[in-house]
């Protein structure tokens, strides 16, 4: 088994499956790969290299609701300043209307 970030999957499972995909204005993979980005920069980061070790840290995550605040408090933040300040180029409006 490869070296795996439990925290970046579990950040991607809670983005895909919570109210805070909505906080998106675009959706687009640039948008997303920012947000989840920026969120994992500010999170422990829990490697594991096999799957005891998914299994563990997946079981310490729902039974450590601040670990879930964490994770979710993070994806909140990153989405609300993506959605805000997109990193990539945005069109104009007056190129929709023509």
């Amino acid at each position: 088994m490869p070296i795996v970030n439990v925290t970046e999957q579990l950040a991607m499972q809670i983005l895909q499956d919570s109210e805070i995909y909505d906080l998106l204005k675009c959706k687009c993979e640039q948008c997303i790969s920012d947000v989840l980005a920026m969120t994992l920069n500010r999170l422990l980061t829990r490697y594991v290299t096999t799957d005891a070790g998914r299994v563990f840290v997946n079981v310490n995550y729902y039974l450590q609701p601040q670990l879930q605040s964490d994770i979710v408090t993070e994806l909140t933040r990153s989405a609300l300043q993506v959605a805000n300040h997109p990193h990539h180029a945005q069109t104009s409006k007056a190129a929709d209307t023509q």
